[in-house]
């Protein structure tokens, strides 16, 4: 699994594409002639900016939007790219912290401060979380901040106020913890601050109510810090355990995510980008709604352009490999190169940059 956003966002710029010679269609902006890994999707004969922009749909449009299109193109390869490589199912767990039932009669007189849950990942470099929900049991009605910080830095990850109504409901949150960013590994910390609450969590006393479940690849216990009232993170010196139930009841999903590995190692992914983009815009010559030259050019070379998309076979010997095909061996290839990572081929604190810078 991966953040195709965060993907996009760092790789955008690993393929470029050339500025033509063409004055009438020199309009590529800096950003898109920019390629890290020394790929260009104009590298391709079929991949002309003059083609691109006479055959896109639209006549009159802005130079900007054009570049906008571009982008657009390249944006939607490393999805297409990282969609064909992590298809794996990547989830190693997921469950409702509190899974037994729970009798609503009395309710928690909590101290003053933070209550919430420690949460720690486990070591293995590619395991990442996501709280997709909180089921809120309350006894009244008034709002809470819930928090989640991380111990690398002092302002929290994610907040959200909460407006208590009613003694059970449930708030979406999807909040994804992955290891593409600074503030991976360490302690998480989610709860809230109980100064001024005006709601009482119902206690989890019956029977095996107040059980966590036993999450792969997390260790999660209640704690509490007397005194702290703000959304700062506090001094993690004053951690204690707690005994009192809160309230939240937290959907948690453990999973196997490459985010930061593709990101590390993103010059892997280039020559698959590049040639998923040239592989679309030759489909969009093939599709195209437009009527002038350069689409009536795209036209006659319809048969060309199909070879050099399926490839071809002129006998026993002599064989040209097409552009799909080129994509389906690159694909295959990084991912013999996850599955390296998977089977434990490096060690845990490595992240596998030394052979693709």
């Amino acid at each position: 699994m991966v953040n195709i956003n965060k993907i996009q966002t760092a790789l955008v710029e690993l393929v470029g594409y050339k500025q033509p010679f063409n004055s009438a269609y020199a309009i590529v902006d800096t950003d898109n002639q920019k390629s890290e890994s020394g790929y260009f999707v104009t590298d391709n004969s079929y991949a002309k900016i003059e083609y691109i922009k006479d055959n896109q749909d639209y006549l009159d449009i802005s130079d900007a939007d054009f570049n906008i299109l571009l982008k657009g193109i390249k944006e939607s390869a490393i999805s297409n790219v990282c969609n064909q490589v992590f298809r794996d199912y990547d989830f190693i767990d997921r469950d409702l912290m509190f899974v037994e039932a729970s009798n609503k009669i009395e309710v928690e007189t909590l101290p003053n401060g933070f209550v919430g849950y420690e949460i720690e990942v486990t070591s293995d470099k590619n395991v990442a979380i996501n709280i997709g929900r909180v089921l809120l049991d309350f006894d009244g009605t008034g709002d809470i901040e819930l928090i989640l910080w991380n111990t690398a830095q002092k302002t929290p990850l994610f907040t959200k106020t909460i407006t208590i109504a009613s003694d059970h409901q449930v708030e979406v949150l999807d909040w994804t913890i992955d290891n593409s960013a600074t503030t991976y590994k360490g302690e998480y910390y989610i709860g809230y601050n109980t100064n001024g609450l005006t709601v009482s969590p119902f206690k989890r006393n019956y029977d095996s109510a107040s059980e966590i479940t036993d999450y792969v690849g997390l260790e999660v216990e209640k704690v509490f810090v007397a005194g702290h009232n703000t959304n700062v993170l506090f001094d993690l010196r004053l951690e204690q355990g707690l005994s009192e139930d809160i309230g939240l009841n937290l959907d948690i999903s453990v999973y196997e995510d490459y985010t930061d590995f593709t990101i590390n190692n993103k010059k892997l992914f280039a020559r698959a980008i590049q040639l998923d983009c040239i592989i679309f815009c030759i489909q969009m010559y093939m599709s195209s709604l437009r009527d002038n030259g350069n689409s009536t050019q795209a036209s006659i070379l319809y048969e060309k352009m199909m070879i050099d998309l399926e490839g071809v076979a002129t006998n026993r010997s002599i064989s040209v490999k097409g552009l799909k095909n080129q994509l389906v061996t690159e694909i295959t290839q990084i991912k013999a190169e996850l599955d390296k990572l998977r089977m434990g081929f490096f060690k845990s604190n490595q992240i596998m940059t030394s052979t693709l810078n």
